[in-house]
This record gives C-alpha cells, sequence and structure tokens, in this order.
C-alpha cells in the first residue's frame, strides 16, 4: 500500500488492522469517486492474501513478495491501464473476486444478461459473492471480495449480503466500495468497519500530472488540476477525453452569460453534446460498456464542473461585497447559488430517469433563469 497517493488517515487505520491482526471481515471503503479507494481494496487484499506476510521492526506488516499469491499480484500491474481493469484483476489471481455490475453480462441468468448496466443485480450478488464465498480458497489462504459503486446495490441486492455480513466465512473479507455511502443500508453499514477517504491537495494531482502527463502545457494542467478536485480519477478523465473542451463549450458561454446578460441560446445543446460526446468515447474504449450508464457518469461530472465553477464565483464575489451595503451580498451571491440549485435539480431529473436530452436542455434555461442579466 506503499504506492498510494494521500489518505495517510485510511492507510494508517487498514496497517493498524493488519498490525494487530484484527481485521474486520467486512469493510466500507467511502469517499469521493477517483480518490484511490478501489485502487487501495486491491492493495489491502494483497496483503490480506499474502501467504508469509513480513513484519518490520515497528511492527508494520507487509507482502512478502515471493509467495504464491504475491506473484498473482504482481502479474496485475498495468491491469487498471486495459480497456476493462476489472476482468483483468478478476482473471488473474483465483481468490479475488471482483464484483461490478459489469458481471451482469456474464451471468447464467438470462434475465440478468438483459438488464441495463445501472445497478448491481442481486442475481450478480449471488452468482459472483454469496455463491463462492462458501466455497475453499483456491490457494488455501483465504478470500477478498471488492464490490466496486457498492452504491449501485438495491435493497434487495444489500439484503442479501447480510447473512455473509452476520456470519463471515474464516479468511473471507468483504470491502465495499463506494462513493455513496448514504445509499447503503443502515443494516449493512452498521455491520462494516468504515474507512474514510478524502480529496487529495491539488498539489498532489499536480505532481501526478507531472508525473504521468507531462506532455501538458500549463493553461491545461492548471485546468485539469481544478476539474479534477481532489480525485486522481477524475484528473485521468479529463486528460484521456479532452474534457478540457467542455470548459471552452459550457463554462465560457456561462461567463459570457454572467459578464454580459446576453443570451446563450445553445447552452443546453452544447452540454447535452458534450455528455453524449463522452458517453459514446466511454463505450468505445470500454468492452462491453452501457451507454445509459456512460450517460450518467457524463452527466455526473458536467453537472460537477458547473457546480464547481460557481462555487470559485461565488467565492471570488463574496470578497468583493460591501459589508456595509445591506443585501449587497444577497445580490452578488444570489445568481452562483441559483447556478449550484439548477445543477443539484438537474441531477434529481437524472435520477428519475427524465431523458437525457431534455435534462441538458433544461439545466441550461435554468441556468439561464439565474443569471440573465446580472452582472458578475
Amino acid at each position: 500500500m506503499d504506492r498510494i497517493l494521500g489518505q495517510p488517515a485510511a492507510l494508517d487505520a487498514l496497517r493498524n488492522q493488519l498490525a494487530t491482526q484484527r481485521v474486520h471481515h467486512a469493510q466500507v471503503f467511502h469517499g469521493p469517486a477517483g480518490v484511490g479507494k478501489f485502487t487501495t481494496a486491491v492493495a489491502f487484499a494483497r496483503e490480506l492474501l499474502c501467504h508469509d506476510p513480513i513484519t518490520d521492526l515497528h511492527g508494520n506488516a507487509s507482502a512478502c513478495g515471493a509467495c504464491t499469491s504475491c506473484k498473482l499480484f504482481d502479474s496485475l500491474s498495468g491491469a487498471e491501464d486495459s480497456d476493462d481493469p476489472t476482468a483483468a484483476l478478476r482473471s488473474a489471481h483465483p481468490d479475488l473476486h471482483i464484483v461490478t455490475k459489469e458481471l451482469a453480462l456474464f451471468s447464467d441468468d438470462a434475465q440478468v444478461r438483459s438488464r441495463k448496466l445501472t445497478s448491481i443485480p442481486v442475481g450478480v450478488i449471488q452468482e459472483y459473492l454469496l455463491g463462492p464465498a462458501s466455497l475453499a480458497p483456491a490457494l488455501n489462504h483465504g478470500k477478498v471480495f471488492i464490490v466496486d459503486e457498492a452504491e449501485l446495490l438495491n435493497n434487495t441486492g444489500q439484503n442479501a449480503l447480510l447473512k455473509t455480513l452476520e456470519e463471515p466465512t474464516p479468511g473471507t473479507y468483504l470491502v465495499l466500495v463506494t462513493s455513496s455511502e448514504h445509499r447503503l443500508l443502515p443494516t449493512i453499514r452498521s455491520r462494516c468497519q468504515r474507512v474514510a477517504f478524502g480529496p487529495l491537495d491539488d498539489a498532489a494531482v499536480t505532481r501526478w500530472l507531472g508525473e504521468h502527463h507531462a506532455e501538458l502545457d500549463e493553461q491545461t494542467a492548471k485546468w485539469v488540476v481544478g476539474f479534477a478536485q481532489g480525485s486522481l480519477g477524475r484528473a485521468s478523465l479529463a486528460v484521456r477525453f479532452e474534457l478540457v473542451e467542455w470548459g471552452t463549450a459550457v463554462l465560457s458561454p456561462i461567463q459570457r452569460l454572467a459578464k454580459s446578460g446576453r443570451p446563450e441560446p445553445q447552452l443546453g445543446a452544447a452540454i447535452g453534446e458534450c455528455v453524449d460526446g463522452f458517453a459514446a468515447a466511454w463505450v468505445g474504449a470500454h468492452k462491453n460498456a452501457s451507454k445509459e450508464a456512460a450517460n450518467r457518469r457524463a452527466a455526473s461530472l458536467m453537472g460537477s464542473m458547473i457546480s464547481n465553477y460557481a462555487r470559485r464565483r461565488m467565492a471570488i464575489a463574496a470578497e468583493q461585497c460591501d459589508p456595509e451595503t445591506p443585501g449587497h451580498s444577497d445580490q452578488v451571491l444570489a445568481p452562483w447559488l441559483g447556478v449550484i440549485q439548477a445543477v443539484s435539480e438537474f441531477e434529481r431529473q437524472l435520477s428519475s430517469n427524465v431523458n437525457l436530452k431534455l435534462c441538458c436542455e433544461g439545466l441550461g434555461m435554468a441556468i439561464h433563469g439565474a443569471l440573465l442579466g446580472v452582472a458578475a
């Protein structure tokens, strides 16, 4: 786990579990998307599945690097760069079980295979977690199950996990990875050890970009850092899919609208085109990817970008407010607060399965309503 960037509190908590040999059988890794939760879960699994862990003079345990299990993990290097990194992880180690929504495509149940990949069906949990959890480990040492995007489990799927959480098989560990912990049932959360992950600071993201994307010019790198909001996953997406173009297509019209008070009639369409373009590129780059799930990912990134921009403008505007003038701060900040509220409504509509194009057009109109005629 020494290669994990940032997250000292989370790593210390996990190392303490290993050092004291009091590893909880079920854990929830929660925090913002793209900050290293899944990567840490895989690194933690390496430690748990090592046959001959090494303990240093300070009592810290680490994987030996020489046993059969460690060698299998070593073969995973570069898996994160493949079209389907979780598939590579699943195929490389027989006792590392990665459970994702995409497993529905390979289910023995035709009804599960036909489901849209926007949730993790209970059939996937039964087939790829509950069933294997009852079997002996292939390497006779232990098993680790990692459920990625665990918030996509519905109540039936989560309830199916309860017996495993209450009566765990010795040597079997479960890690639920989620960026929306509140969507997990209280009965699930109460039976798991919670490990919190937070956003990285801008300096860490900047260093990472310098190490992995030195080709970026200074202006583009600065934009990516702002877009990332402390998430290396978001930074990687921004570079890979050239999301800096979203700034030109969407944020520039918003800036002009606030400054001039003149309408930007193509704003909603521009939002929709950016979302659809990302989703199409994502599906093209990932085998078995769902267009609907990609649309939701893109819309979430878009909403986050716009609301983060509005918060930055609010911070700048707040510094310029006249404390001696009653109501001046409300007048200056209200338009940008309206933009943030418009994004919240956009996300609510998406979660209610409103047509994506209509949602994007509605967001453009709502932003106009918040900013039209207001000088920034």
